[in-house]
């Protein structure tokens, strides 16, 4: 089971798999997409304030990304 959503801001699309077991999230305006499954999509979600902080969405893929 997925659900797709795009964050408050639009940039990034979210993919939740298995009810929030994994996350795919994906950078609209550079293609760029990050993987998070169990711990780490718990951490993320949390990181994000339930995917309201687009600030910590962008620094997720900058230190991932580089």
């Amino acid at each position: 089971m997925a659900h797709e959503f795009l964050s408050i801001t639009e940039r990034y699309t979210i993919t939740s798999h298995g009810n929030g077991w994994a996350y795919e999230v994906e950078d609209n305006v550079t293609n760029e997409t990050l993987w998070f499954q169990d711990d780490g999509a718990n951490q993320l979600r949390n990181d994000t304030n339930n995917f309201e902080d687009d600030n910590v969405l962008r620094q997720y893929f900058e230190c991932l990304c580089e």
